[in-house]
């Protein structure tokens, strides 16, 4: 039914509008999450996972025991060993959002060269080269030779670099900071 007259539509506006408010701040019913543990497949992925995770770490401290390392465990997983080369000169430590130019050694946790030499430019907080080394950046300053040891999740996970490092390997960084331009 179109109403014709501008007084009757502006009326009939004026009372619908009210319902249709009351209408809308019903409660809206409550919809239940279903729990990931009721997935098998999606169970067994994370048990796999929690399995991986702790084999690696395994590895690590065998590397690390072999060579009578002490190094410094990061939040996400990666370890940390720092020999700062000029004690006498002042850092700064290193922010996100710093340009920092590093020169880099990696290798595999079986002692493999990888990559030799190599000369890179990254912006901390950008996940380069990985997620592991640009979080020991953060603890790191202008001089400093680090050793970073990056688990497979924190690096290039399951499907490698797509040239030299393959599915689910750790790597070991020599890493040298060479100069850094602050944000």
């Amino acid at each position: 039914m179109k109403i014709g007259n501008p007084i009757l539509r502006r009326l009939s506006l004026l009372l619908v509008l009210p319902l249709l408010l009351l209408t809308a701040c019903r409660q809206i019913p409550v919809v239940e999450i279903e729990d990931h543990h009721s997935d098998p497949l999606l169970e067994n992925r994370i048990n796999a996972n929690r399995i991986i995770a702790q084999s690696e770490e395994t590895q690590i401290d065998a590397y690390l025991s072999r060579r009578n390392w002490k190094m410094q465990s990061l939040p996400g997983g990666s370890r940390l060993m720092t020999d700062n080369t000029q004690p006498d000169t002042p850092h700064s430590q290193l922010t996100i959002g710093d340009t920092v130019e590093l020169r880099y050694n990696v290798e595999s946790i079986g002692g493999d060269p990888i990559y030799n030499n190599l000369c890179d430019t990254v912006v901390i907080g950008r996940a380069q080269p990985n997620r592991g080394v640009d979080e020991a950046l953060l603890y790191l300053a202008i001089g400093d030779n680090a050793t970073v040891i990056v688990p497979s999740e924190q690096a290039f996970g399951v499907i490698g670099d797509g040239d030299r490092i393959t599915s689910r390997m750790i790597l070991v960084y020599k890493i040298t900071i060479n100069n850094i331009t602050q944000q």
